[in-house]
This record gives C-alpha cells, structure tokens and sequence, in this order.
C-alpha cells in the first residue's frame, strides 16, 4: 500500500482533499473496493482526475486515509472500561455501546476494510489486525488486573481479551456493517446492552 500525498496547507485544498475523502467513503461502501475507480470518487466529489491526483497518488491511499479517522476513533471509544479494574456491567454496557455508535457511523468503510482484510488484501489485512490489536490488548490489559485482584479467573487471559473482542468484531459486522440501512439509536443501544451481558456473564459480574 502506498501513502497519500501531503495535505495541501490553504483552505481551500483542505476542503478539496475533504470532498474527496467523503466521496471515497460513500463510492467505497456502495461499490466495493474492487468496483470503484477513481472516476466514480471524482464526479461524486463533483472534481476533475487532475484534482484527485493533486492530493493522493492512487486508489489505495484515499482508501487508507479515509480509514484513518474512523479507525483512530473505534479504538478512542475502547479507553474508559480499561481505566478501571472493576466488573461494572453499566460501565461494561457503555463502553460497549459507544464502540458500536462508532462503528455505525463508519459502517460502510468498515465494512469494505473487513472484507479487505479477509481477502488477504496486501497491507489491509495488517491495517484491520492492528486496530484490532489495539483494542484487545486494552481489553486484556484490564482482565490482568482482574486476575491480579482475584476477581477474575481464566486459563487463559489473552484468549479471553480475544473472545470478548470477537463479541463486539462479529455483531458489529453482522448486524451493522452489513444491514443495508443506517441502525436506530435503540438498536445501537440494544448491541451494547447485550454484548455487556455476554460480558459480565462470562466475567462473573
């Protein structure tokens, strides 16, 4: 994979380069990866080829960037259950449901990175699997203080942090990123509650 260009430092290049990045999220997740040209980005951003090239140098690093954001606020949204070191199943119920309003914002290049990173896309893949990793290890970061205290016990901590982080990846994917319309608040909220329960069951809270 290769890197964008510099960001063009005046105004309006910065507006550019942003109608380019939504137009990429929007042809991204209603085309495919694979299906979407560089044309497609342009006349949905309502710019010229050249305009395009001004700012990225190919099709790749578009679909990074407008990963980036998205990607930086999904795992953002796993901080506050791994600053304490209790089993609080309202705490676990927002930290969870605060993931999922993230991922449902960003559904469709969530979606497109997923299927990406399944199909061994050179670069993608490591993309999905180190955002992933960020997440599960704070997950397990916060299991280890469990065990330390004698409030948690597991064979296993990293496969534990794993599973529970396989319950947020699955349903986010099943039921968000793959649903052909936007999710209401109540579902959202309904995702987080039932994952919480998943996890403090499996937890003993």
């Amino acid at each position: 994979m290769t890197s964008a260009a510099p960001a063009t430092g005046n105004a309006r290049g910065r507006a550019s380069r942003a109608r380019l990045l939504d137009a990429a999220a929007e042809c991204f997740g209603e085309r495919g990866y694979a299906a979407t040209r560089i044309a497609d980005i342009t006349a949905a951003a309502g710019m010229s080829p050249a305009s395009f090239y001004r700012h990225f140098p190919d099709k790749d690093a578009i679909l990074l960037e407008a990963l980036e954001g998205p990607l930086g606020l999904l795992l953002e949204a796993t901080g506050p259950l791994t600053e304490g070191s209790s089993v609080d199943p309202e705490a676990i119920v927002a930290r969870n449901t605060e993931f999922f309003r993230v991922y449902a914002r960003h559904r469709d290049v969530f979606r497109v990175l997923r299927e990406l990173a399944a199909g061994h896309e050179p670069g993608l893949d490591a993309v999905w699997l180190d955002v992933r990793r960020g997440y599960v290890d704070r997950i397990e970061r916060w299991l280890r203080r469990l065990q330390d205290q004698g409030a948690l016990q597991t064979s296993d901590v990293a496969i534990l942090a794993d599973a529970l982080g396989g319950v947020l990846d699955q349903l986010a994917y099943t039921r968000l990123a793959l649903r052909p319309t936007p999710p209401t608040d109540e579902e959202i909220e309904a995702l987080g509650r039932v994952s919480a329960e998943i996890w403090s069951r499996t937890l003993g809270g």
